[in-house]
């Protein structure tokens, strides 16, 4: 027995919310943080019977759009290159996917999906969309499209080839100023 689509609760019952910039920002990482984790777990989810992992899934996605450099594929993907190419040889012994030598540059090897490679992706990507529709779904029809644009506006800004925002992730980590243990 399956159940109807859930009613989505309010993250603020208050009539008045507080917009100011520190709440804005506090109710944006709450937000960002479990939509974070809930796409994890239901990608995993998603995968769990396939033949590709979350990151090969990702690979094929970023080599759905065209051959590319396996360092510019290890940005897009925001990968160490040694961990880029451990995903690749996986997904070479699948023949989903084959690495060339480029013709301009012998040092740089570019990754092509193949075929199978394709139509493999081609069904991880179906499936997600009917995922993605059904979420939709449960979305008052008047906010989908805003919602839609808001996360096509994040996508935007959270793009390698933003420099701001690759600036931004420079500047940002400051775990190696927090004491460990061992200070004592």
């Amino acid at each position: 027995m399956t159940a109807g689509p859930r009613k989505l609760k309010k993250a603020r019952t208050s009539k008045s919310p507080n917009t100011s910039s520190e709440d804005l920002v506090e109710r944006t990482q709450r937000s960002v943080s479990r939509l974070l984790r809930s796409l994890s777990q239901l990608m995993r989810m998603q995968l769990s019977s396939g033949p590709v992992t979350v990151q090969q899934c990702y690979a094929l996605q970023a080599l759905a759009e065209g051959p590319k450099a396996m360092k510019m594929l290890a940005a897009e993907l925001g990968l160490h290159q040694s961990t880029l190419t451990r995903v690749i040889e996986k997904l070479e012994r699948q023949k989903l996917v084959s690495r060339v030598r480029d013709a301009d540059d012998l040092r740089s090897v570019r990754v092509q999906i193949s075929e199978q490679g394709l139509a493999t992706y081609a069904v991880l990507h179906e499936d997600s969309k009917r995922v993605i529709g059904a979420m939709l779904d449960m979305l008052p029809a008047t906010r989908r499209s805003n919602m839609t644009e808001t996360l096509e506006l994040l996508a935007g800004l959270l793009d390698p080839a933003n420099t701001e925002f690759q600036s931004l992730l420079r500047g940002c980590c400051q775990l190696a100023a927090l004491p460990t243990g061992d200070d004592k």
